[in-house]
């Protein structure tokens, strides 16, 4: 059935927010949607994901079962009801009684399918849509490899969800609509060139769709309710296993301006008063990729207006971006914890196949001068690179062991975006389908690598133990590699040293005395020193892991 509009109602438009499980904080850009389609005079409303169980799926509480997260319960901390109920069967309830004239999808890879299937059960009724973010501007074709998929936003999508909410509402076709792809009468593939990039300054999100509880995070040891903030669009940087390049490379492609855009301070402060203001937050997540890769003068110009707000916020950014000046002055200001991503520890592959250029020995120090500030911290790693072998890894152990007063440990298995140079390499080598669309992150390898590479099997091990290996004295470690195993007698080790490690090192509060035993910065005996792979990459292998642009 066609879904046809009252002449007495606004246009509707319905938001379609598929996730992973239990990933929390509320999106950004459904906020956005929200705003810039209430400015429309639009009536707007939101179907989410979140919160259905998947227990195939990637959640927070991965990483608790991993021993690199602090525990806690949904439903009793963060006052979260979980779903048990089918979200296709909900998805179409909502749909009839809301009855949109237009569906707005923003996704990444991790959740494309998800919203073909969900997009599947509506198919039927014939109502407009438009699915846009990373994954359809990475991989604009695949999408049409599904036939539900009818319209795609490639690039940013604010001005061009604007633009079909505006002809939509006037009749008007959106086949020619700029930055809109679209299947044409022949089978193919209708192409228009992506509009110019907005000024962000101009935007600000309106998150009032989503419900008090989707506000509730884990940080650090407490809960808070976070709201998301953007400072800063894009990343300087060209990490090969990173998707941001890729949409810095479409916008240049494209001729339609920098992606890397930044928000003024004055534009900051006035947004962060609005969104105190509707949403009384308790804490502030700048989700910016790499909120230090500024001129270092608006660090403290940053922090000078924060003084009026002083709220406890956390981001992401490099430890060669940190100074101790300014690491000074983001505690003043309540800066509660940083993320940092070294993600292998090996400078040669990391150097040459990621192309991430600091020294081990930089490393260290940055993060000298972060322990000193008493800022908390976590580090993230990823394993399983396409070339990755266990020395490697080991290598990454080794440099997190020389770490001073980490807080928390996360580890990531490589997952292979579209768009990214690294997935190019795994598919050059045979070791991934190029049809291949990832599902659930961090949750098992997808890489098929033969030796010495590092097996699917192996990896999966190491991620659940690689927190024990940096932690404990290396005299543990022959029974930390039976507990990569997960066997009766693996999972009782895997067991016996997590609680060992929660107990001791993973404390209930990021501010409470850790004890340390072997790693973390302490070397307790000479058998625990610093010892630096002599596994070189070969010219060939070197060769076989990079892509030429």
């Amino acid at each position: 059935m066609k879904n046809e509009r009252q002449n007495d109602r606004k246009f509707r438009v319905l938001i379609l927010y598929p996730n992973l499980y239990m990933m929390l904080v509320p999106s950004l850009a459904v906020g956005i949607f929200t705003r810039l389609l209430s400015d429309l005079d639009c009536d707007v409303d939101l179907f989410e994901t979140t919160q259905y169980f998947d227990s195939d799926g990637s959640s927070p509480q991965n990483r608790v079962k991993f021993a690199q997260a602090r525990a806690f319960d949904y439903e009793k901390d963060l006052g979260i009801d979980i779903k048990h109920d089918n979200m296709f069967i909900d998805f179409r309830k909502k749909v009839l009684d809301f009855e949109p004239d237009l569906i707005v999808a923003s996704t990444v890879e991790d959740v494309f399918l998800q919203a073909v299937s969900l997009l599947e059960t509506i198919e039927d009724l014939e109502i407009p849509h438009l699915v846009g973010g990373v994954f359809p501007t990475a991989a604009p074709v695949r999408c049409f490899d599904f036939p539900v998929i009818t319209h795609i936003a490639r690039g940013e999508g604010e001005s061009i969800v604007t633009e079909v909410c505006k002809r939509l509402k006037q009749g008007d076709p959106i086949d020619n609509v700029p930055g809109v792809w679209c299947r044409d009468k022949d089978g193919g593939i209708h192409r228009n060139p992506s509009p110019p990039l907005i000024d962000i300054n101009h935007i600000r999100p309106d998150f009032r769709l989503f419900s008090e509880e989707r506000f509730h995070r884990p940080m650090g040891g407490k809960i808070f309710k976070t709201v998301p903030f953007e400072t800063y669009r894009g990343c300087p940087y060209a990490c090969t296993f990173c998707n941001s390049p890729m949409q810095r490379s479409v916008s240049k492609e494209e001729g339609v301006g920098n992606f890397l855009r930044r928000k003024t301070i004055d534009v900051l402060q006035k947004e962060m008063r609005e969104t105190i203001a509707a949403t009384d937050p308790e804490f502030f997540y700048f989700i910016d990729d790499s909120f230090l890769a500024r001129p270092k003068k608006e660090i403290f110009e940053f922090c000078d207006m924060y003084e009026e707000f002083k709220l406890p916020f956390w981001f992401n950014t490099r430890p060669e971006n940190c100074f101790p000046g300014a690491m000074k002055r983001l505690k003043e200001v309540g800066c509660f914890r940083i993320s940092f991503g070294i993600e292998c520890g090996n400078e040669q592959f990391r150097k040459n196949v990621l192309l991430r250029s600091p020294k081990n020995q930089e490393i260290i120090e940055s993060f000298k001068t972060i322990h000193e500030s008493g800022i908390p911290f976590s580090v993230n790693l990823i394993i399983g690179f396409p070339g990755e072998t266990r020395e490697h890894i080991m290598d990454t152990v080794e440099l997190v062991r020389s770490i001073d007063g980490y807080d928390t440990l996360t580890v990531s298995i490589f997952t292979p975006y579209q768009g990214t140079s690294l997935r190019a390499v795994a598919v050059k080598n045979g070791w991934l389908d190029d049809k291949t669309i990832t599902k659930h992150t961090t949750s098992k390898s997808l890489l098929q690598m033969p030796p010495p590479y590092v097996s699917s099997d192996d990896i999966d091990g190491l991620a659940a133990t690689l927190p024990l290996y940096c932690y404990f004295p290396k005299s543990e470690w022959d029974d930390i590699r039976r507990a990569e195993t997960p066997d009766e007698k693996g999972l009782e080790l895997r067991e016996h040293y997590q609680a060992i490690y929660r107990e001791n090192f993973l404390r209930e509060d990021q501010f409470e005395e850790k004890i340390l035993i072997g790693g973390t910065g302490c070397r307790s005996n000479p058998k625990d020193s610093f010892r630096v792979s002599e596994d070189r990459l070969t010219p060939a292998e070197l060769e076989s892991l990079t892509i030429n642009a």
